[in-house]
């Protein structure tokens, strides 16, 4: 089934092994076409990790953007596309009534510290040398639980209101959200983009942490963001270090006895 919520032009599909994958394969998609499972048999969020995408239970949805034919950016910027969809998320839980909203570096979104939504963003080049980013975001709305190895680690929106959300309605207002913000980003807004991060983000500054790389762990201090939306970690040596990728967890006594 097509729907559309202009911009955006919406392929549903019941079942799929993986909405960014699809997607992929939809090579003369115009900008803003989405597609959306009911359910995703292999989906997955950033390093590979498998999404739960139980059937009907969440937001399971891609949405291919193509920035090099709307916008000047290089492609350093694409980053911040990650920063920008974890900020229209955590927007609009908020608006549902949400409390303890939060976004971990550098876009899973929280609630409570307990994982609500990831967002896996994938980019290349067309043959033309056009950049196709794909954004995909996965939102827990109506589980009522989780597997138990997921059970202390991720929360739904039914869980956290105590009520069940459309999703439909809610796909419709994220996108809203986004396509907001991806005009701040078109149009060079990026200190905008960087300031509503942190200011819905307890890891913005000031925050332990430790970060795990592919090959490396350390800790420290979470100092702010540079530019491009790395992150920017004063060390337990005394030392600086600019994080672009990898993973951050705060850091708490269990982890230094």
């Amino acid at each position: 089934m097509i729907v559309h919520h202009p911009p955006f032009t919406i392929y549903q599909f019941a079942v799929l092994g993986s909405t960014n994958d699809v997607l992929k394969q939809m090579t003369e998609a115009p900008e803003f076409t989405c597609v959306v499972a009911g359910e995703q048999t292999a989906g997955r969020g950033r390093r590979d990790r498998v999404w739960h995408s139980s059937p009907g239970d969440g937001l399971y949805l891609s949405v291919l953007l193509r920035p090099a034919t709307t916008s000047a950016k290089a492609p350093a910027k694409i980053p911040l596309l990650s920063l920008m969809t974890a900020v229209a998320v955590a927007e609009t839980v908020r608006e549902r009534g949400v409390r303890g909203v939060d976004i971990k570096w550098p876009n899973d979104v929280l609630v409570n510290e307990r994982k609500l939504s990831g967002i896996l963003i994938e980019s290349g080049s067309t043959g033309a040398g056009e950049t196709r980013v794909i954004v995909g975001i996965g939102v827990n709305l109506n589980h009522p639980s989780f597997p138990e190895e997921l059970g202390q680690t991720a929360t739904s929106m039914k869980i956290e209101l105590g009520q069940a959300v459309a999703v439909d309605e809610f796909r419709n207002q994220l996108l809203s959200r986004l396509g907001r913000w991806y005009e701040h980003w078109k149009r060079g807004e990026d200190t905008a983009i960087l300031g509503r991060w942190r200011q819905l983000s307890s890891y913005a500054c000031g925050q332990r942490i430790i970060v795990t790389l592919d090959h490396e762990q350390f800790t420290g201090e979470t100092a702010g963001l540079t530019d491009d939306g790395a992150l920017l970690v004063r060390t337990a040596d005394g030392g600086w270090r600019t994080v672009l990728s990898g993973e951050v967890k705060r850091l708490r006594k269990s982890d230094v006895d």
